[in-house]
Order: C-alpha cells, then sequence, then structure tokens
C-alpha cells in the first residue's frame, strides 16, 4: 500500500511540473503574439491574396494590420485559456504529491473548473471570434462549428468530478471508522 502511494506521490510530482512547463511554453508563446502585434505594421504582411484559414475562418491576410492583429487576438485566447486548464491542472497533481490522495474536495473543484473552462473554449470562443471578425474584417468568410469531441471531453471531466467528490467522502468515511 505505501509503496502504491509513493508512485502515485512521484507521478503526480512529475506531471504537476511537466504541466507547469507547458503552461510557462505557452505564456511565452501569448507574449509573443502580443510582440506580433505591437510590431504588426512593421512587418510585411502582403502575401499575393493568401487566405489563412484558422479555427473555421478563412482570413485574407493582404497586408491588412487589423486583419493580422484579430487573428493573433483569437489565438492568444485560446491560448489564454489552455494555459490556465495547465496550470489548474498542474495544481491538482502538486495537491495529489502534497496530501498523498486525490480524493479531496478542493481537486473535485478543480476539475470541475476545468470541465467549465474547456465548456467556454468550445461554446464561447466559436460565435465571439465570428462576431470580431464580422466587424473588423467584413471580408472574412467565416463558419462556426462545434467539436463534439472536446463536448464529450468536458462531460468527462464533469463526470471525474463528480468521481472524486464521491470518492472524497468514501475516503473521509473511512477515516472516521478508522
Amino acid at each position: 500500500m505505501h509503496t502504491q502511494k509513493g508512485k502515485i506521490i512521484k507521478m503526480s510530482n512529475i506531471l504537476s511540473t511537466f504541466l507547469k512547463i507547458g503552461g510557462i511554453v505557452l505564456i511565452m508563446a501569448i507574449l509573443t503574439q502580443v510582440v506580433l502585434i505591437a510590431i504588426a505594421p512593421l512587418l510585411d504582411l502582403k502575401s499575393g491574396g493568401a487566405v489563412i484559414d484558422m479555427f473555421g475562418l478563412n482570413i485574407p491576410i493582404d497586408g491588412d494590420v487589423t486583419q493580422f492583429r484579430a487573428l493573433m487576438i483569437f489565438t492568444m485566447l485560446s491560448g489564454g485559456i489552455m494555459t490556465v486548464i495547465l496550470f489548474v491542472t498542474s495544481s491538482i497533481f502538486k495537491d495529489i504529491s502534497r496530501e498523498g490522495t486525490p480524493f479531496t474536495k478542493k481537486n473535485s473543484n478543480k476539475i470541475r473548473t476545468i470541465s467549465l473552462l474547456l465548456i467556454a473554449n468550445e461554446i464561447i470562443m466559436p460565435p465571439l471570434r465570428l462576431l470580431v471578425l464580422m466587424i473588423f474584417v467584413p471580408a472574412v468568410e467565416a463558419t462556426s462549428s462545434i467539436n463534439l469531441g472536446i463536448i464529450v471531453a468536458t462531460a468527462v471531466f464533469f463526470c471525474l468530478a463528480l468521481i472524486f467528490e464521491y470518492g472524497c467522502l468514501l475516503q473521509q468515511e473511512s477515516d472516521e471508522t478508522l
């Protein structure tokens, strides 16, 4: 039993570290995009009528700094949400490595937060992107779709939160009987 708990603590510590590193890498990518937005007028954005297909949007980049900035802002928003998810997940594993058990109310709440962030990224962000692009870049050919895989992942995370709550309750009952 104690060797298993030791393995859980060790792996949780390693995962926490890797997830933090991933979050830091995403922050650096977002900061790079901030710099690109700031220096956009200095960049040669003339691409001979090329179109960037990103997030289901066909954005013509024909030297228009506004279009380029809109694209960068959207990638920053999604990257920001993913960064928060990585740091919340890292804190779950850090708590597991400290407490030796995953079944705490705090971890259950964090898993529920991850499911809410995932659903926000999938349900709220696409229409927001469309609206902003239609306002600032009228020439855009915009479509929106919802990724069913993300919806399923969100449901899985929400169910995991409920399972962790139940595990917390069982652990509490077990501790009280001892």
